[in-house]
């Protein structure tokens, strides 16, 4: 019996012409070959599943890819759309910055302006204790623009700056701070650290002209002290306060300076008072020394070696335009110093010196 069978085994092709003799054998090859082909098929059907389920797979995976680079699209544009943000918000910022500087200077020159000027209810006040009774403010205004010879010569009791015009022969008016608080009233303040923002370390003109700020620190300048003392008697009180809470004070019933020619030298010093010490009363005819103009009466410059510019001899018992150290300090003797208070090793906290016209005697 003669059986030809062809049949695909992966990429190979048989061709068999295969005489078995006996017919039981040829029946168990034909079964064998039939195994085979059925496991051929479900070989063939599983590597069909395998590959569909790959494709979608890949299908999915390619999807997702796809949202992935959209979603990174995205968020990119988000980065960039964010940076710009960062960038206008840094230039609002800038802008922000510059407005709040603005504003700051307006309301320094607003207060100023609002210094210079009483409210109704304390013109109204005035008149009540004047005893008078009206309803024109312009009287009010007139009276209060009028020029007066000293603080102690103002009729309002409030504290601010003021336009004072001294007697004889000084005929320029002046800008200054009053003081209406302190024992009555009536004090110029001619000087006034607190909080160190003012270089008090400075040259002879700028001493000679004053400088600072009237509603912070500053000094009032020698050329308007000379004035105010010399066109009629004056007193001074230093007020000093260290960083302990401790206050304090030092009175001179008169005090007065001559002119630039003079290198503003302390004519006229009078009687110590006060809790302070006495650390200024030695200083009857000592000159004004700055870093660039030394008058003192010691080999070397008091100025230059003491940070300062004060009423110098050989060198100071008193240095209050000297170095803002706040406390306890190894220098010696170059901060804000009364050494009768704290000694030559101590820079106080505050320092306030203010002039006023001595009562006259009837």
């Amino acid at each position: 019996m003669t059986i030809a069978v062809g049949f695909v085994i992966g990429a190979v092709w048989c061709d068999s012409n295969v005489t078995h003799p006996h017919s039981s054998s040829a029946m168990a090859g034909g079964f064998s070959f039939e195994m085979i082909l059925t496991k051929l098929q479900l070989l063939e059907h599983q590597l069909m599943n395998n590959d569909i389920e790959v494709h979608e797979r890949i299908t999915v995976l390619s999807s997702n890819v796809g949202k992935l680079v959209t979603t990174v699209e995205q968020l990119s544009w988000v980065v960039q759309q964010t940076g710009e943000t960062v960038n206008q918000m840094s230039f609002n910022g800038k802008l922000i910055g510059q407005n709040l500087s603005f504003i700051q200077r307006d309301l320094k020159d607003v207060i100023a302006q609002q210094q210079l000027l009483l409210t109704s209810r304390q013109f109204g006040d005035y008149l009540m204790q004047a005893g008078c009774k009206t309803n024109n403010l312009s009287q009010i205004v007139t009276h209060r623009e009028s020029r007066y010879t000293s603080c102690s010569n103002l009729p309002f009791h409030v504290s601010g700056i003021y336009q004072i015009q001294p007697e004889k022969p000084f005929k320029q008016p002046m800008t200054v701070l009053c003081d209406q608080e302190y024992e009555s009233g009536g004090w110029t303040v001619i000087q006034h650290r607190f909080d160190g923002s003012v270089n008090f370390y400075r040259d002879w003109n700028e001493y000679k002209e004053g400088f600072g700020h009237l509603e912070g620190e500053f000094w009032l300048g020698l050329d308007r002290i000379y004035q105010l003392t010399g066109s009629t008697p004056h007193e001074l009180v230093v007020l000093l306060e260290d960083y302990d809470g401790n206050n304090t004070y030092a009175k001179y019933d008169l005090f007065e300076i001559g002119n630039e020619q003079q290198r503003y030298a302390i004519t006229k010093i009078g009687e110590y008072s006060g809790t302070a010490g006495d650390s200024m009363g030695e200083l009857n005819g000592m000159k004004f020394s700055t870093l660039d103009s030394d008058n003192d009466t010691w080999g070397d410059s008091c100025a230059v070696t003491y940070f300062g510019a004060w009423w110098y001899g050989a060198c100071h018992k008193s240095n209050l335009n000297g170095k803002y150290l706040r406390g306890e300090t190894k220098e010696y003797a170059s901060g804000m110093v009364w050494y009768t208070f704290r000694g030559h090793h101590y820079s106080l906290k505050s320092s306030k010196m203010m002039i006023k016209p001595k009562a006259k005697i009837p």
